[in-house]
Parts: structure tokens; sequence; C-alpha cells
């Protein structure tokens, strides 16, 4: 468990610079996957086709999917120490907020976290003793859950070092490993119980951390007693704002792994992204389902569920091209990826020429970003295939040897159409 002195004596640049070290071990690991695809796999299979050559490629394949299984397993291991840096970095921050009210107040903070004081006891001291009590509690509250969470799930990854299963490796080791980083940073909140507690914890943090906060965890934030009103405005978009961000946010990751948007006989990504955004109070627009500049659906086949034969929902509204052209012909714009924050759409570009069924420049995939992490990686979430929270970072290079180079596009949806 960890204590007070532990605390204060934690290195989180030490456990950044180890998350980079593994994060390099990871492309390291790529890029000899790469190699062994590129100037052993594909050769052997196009000019040596008899069965020694069969033989020689099957060994390669095997050994690449070792190599693949390593480094998706160990972009994981990143993430866990990344977010555990993450964790101790706030709770080092709540701590020293509270020696520092301490000192203000005359008070003494011992060894093992004690508050006490040197002159009368008053309601007044009492009262200060409680608030310094409390802030420590908190800080040695946070460090704790993340450095549990944090061990349990490195011990996992470290039993899962023979893996050989790219698919396991990614979908569910490095998936899991993603959604404990992003549920370290929840946890880092304190629960609402006492407002005015959860105000003192966001003043102890930096503008830096905060920020760093809102990106990771805009639900719970924007949805906690104590967190001032302007913060939570902003996590909703904005004064003025035409929809809101957290709900969609929310939507998001409650359906992402059931039909809702869905039609039948499609494929749902786009679908899903345009019901997401409707549901957090995107306008339709356009009246009928076959405009050229309109963006809608109805229940039924036909003019928004009123049963005249014709589309189920416009092109914009289930065609990913169409609605990044759509939301960027209306209002919304691209984003860099240093700008991204959740709400924002995820657009996937063809930039290769391996997918006989796409053509280079065509946009085939849409995604909704439902959070971003300390480290600057994009988490999203989708459906066909549904996914949550997923790493941007962790999963390009498995998505390039499958699907061949992808240009990824940000779009921010701002309606101009109401």
């Amino acid at each position: 468990m960890v204590g007070f002195t532990d605390l204060r004596q934690a290195d989180p640049a030490a456990l950044r610079r180890a998350a980079d070290g593994w994060v390099e071990l990871s492309k390291e690991s790529w890029h000899a996957v790469n190699d062994l695809h590129g100037n052993g796999i594909g050769p052997l299979k196009e000019d040596w086709q008899d069965r020694v050559g069969q033989s020689a490629g099957k060994k390669l394949a095997e050994q690449a999917d070792i190599l693949e299984s390593g480094a998706d397993i160990t972009r994981g291991v990143a993430m866990v120490v990344d977010g555990l840096a993450s964790s101790l970095e706030y709770a080092q921050r709540v701590l020293q907020q509270a020696l520092d009210l301490a000192s203000a107040y005359r008070l003494e903070v011992d060894g093992n976290g004690t508050v006490t004081t040197t002159g009368e006891v008053t309601g007044e001291s009492l009262t200060h003793m409680n608030e310094v009590a409390d802030l420590v509690k908190e800080a040695l509250r946070e460090a704790r859950q993340a450095d549990d969470r944090a061990a349990a799930e490195l011990r996992k990854l470290g039993g899962a070092t023979c893996e050989t299963n790219p698919e396991k490796a990614l979908d569910q080791l490095q998936g899991e490993a993603s959604q404990t980083q992003l549920d370290m940073l929840a946890a880092d909140i304190p629960d609402g119980s006492d407002p005015a507690l959860v105000s003192r914890w966001w003043a102890a943090l930096t503008p830096e951390q905060q920020k760093q906060l809102e990106l990771a965890e805009p639900v719970k934030l924007a949805n906690l007693p104590g967190i001032p009103d302007a913060v939570k405005e902003d996590l909703r978009g904005g004064p003025g704002r035409k929809w809101d961000r957290v709900r969609m946010v929310e939507w998001v990751l409650a359906h992402w792994n059931d039909d809702s948007g869905d039609f039948d006989d499609e494929n749902n990504c786009t679908n899903f992204a345009s019901e997401a955004l409707f549901q957090s109070g995107v306008r339709m627009k356009g009246d009928w389902t076959v405009e050229g500049d309109a963006w809608n659906r109805g229940d039924d086949p036909g003019w928004l569920g009123l049963g005249i034969i014709g589309q189920q929902h416009s092109h914009a509204w289930g065609g990913a091209q169409n609605l990044h052209d759509f939301m960027v012909g209306n209002g919304g714009r691209e984003v860099p990826p240093d700008q991204v924050k959740p709400g924002d759409l995820v657009f996937l570009e063809d930039d290769n020429d391996q997918n006989p069924d796409l053509t280079p420049g065509n946009i085939h995939h849409t995604a909704i970003v439902t959070a971003v992490t300390p480290d600057g990686d994009i988490r999203y979430s989708q459906h066909n295939d549904s996914r949550k929270n997923v790493s941007m970072d962790g999963r390009s290079d498995h998505e390039a040897q499958s699907e061949g180079r992808q240009k990824i596009r940000y779009v921010r949806v701002e309606p101009d159409w109401y």
C-alpha cells in the first residue's frame, strides 16, 4: 500500500521514461514485423511457390505473429505505466496543496500523514485540520487506487508474454490495458459526495492537469458537484453551443456494442456516428432523405418515417465519405491531432492500393473520439466492428498492416444550418 512518505518520494518522471522505453520497444517490434512481411513473406509467396517456399513462408509468418503480439502487449504496458505516472502526478499535487495549507494554518503533518496543531485546539483550528486531513486522505486514495490497478494489469500482461495470437494481443490484452489507463484517470477524480473537497481538489491541480482530465474524463467531470460551472459548460461545448459534446460521449459509451442507430444490411459505422450526433442535439437537415445536401433519417424507408417509398436515410447520414464532406461543408472543420477532443469525428481515408474494394483518397470508415489521454493518445469508440476507448496510437500499425496505409482525418462538427 502506498504510504505518505512513498507518495512524496515517488518519481513520476522516471515512470514516464519507462513508458517511453516500452513504446520504443513496441515500435521496433513493428518495424521487424513489417520487414518480415515486406522482405520475406510477401516475396516468398510470389517467387517461391513450391512446398519448401511455402514452409519457409509459414515459419516467417509465425515469427511475424510472435513479434506483432509482443508489440501490442508492450504498447499496453506503456499505457498502464503512463497512466500510473499521471495519477501519481495528480496525487502529489494534491498532497503538496495539503502541505501548503498546513503551513499557512500553522499545522504539522507527520511522516504518516497525521495532521496536528501546535497551538490551542479551537473550532477554527479543527476546521483547518479537517481540511488538510481530507486532502491528504484524497491524495493517498488516488495514489493507492492507481498503484493497485497498475500492479494487477501489469501482472496480467507479464503473464501473457508467450501470447502468439495477434488478434488476442491487440483486441483483448492491449484493449484492456487501454481501458485500465482510463480507469485509473477516472478514479483520480473524487466521487462528488463532498463538493467542497472536489472544489479544493480541482483548485490544487495545475491548469495543464485540469485540461488533461477534461480531455480524458469529460463525462465524469461534467456531472460532478464541486467542479466550476464554467468548466462544465466548456466541456459541453461552451455558451451558445448547438449540441452537447458530453452527451454525445455518454451516448456512444452506452451504445457502442448494441444496435442503436443500426439499419439492416448495412455497415453501420457511419449510421452510428450520425445517430450519436443526433442524440446529442445536432438537428437533422432537409425534409427528404433523397435531397442532395440532407443529413437525416427515418424510422421506416422513405421520408422521415412517414412511409413514403424511398431511402431510409440520406447519403450523408450513412456514408463515411458523404458524412465527412457534409460536415466540413456545413460549418465543420478538420482539426490536427493535437487539437482533438472528445466528441470529434474520426475518418479513415485509404492511402494505398492494397484493398481492391477501395481507391486511394476514399474515406471508408467513421468513429468517434471518446477520450484523449495525458500523453496525447486519442481513444476512439466505434460500431461495426464495435470497439470502446481503443488507442489510436496502439492500433495504427495493425491497421496499416491489415488494411494498408491510412490517412486519419479528425472533424469538429459545428452546424451552420440552424
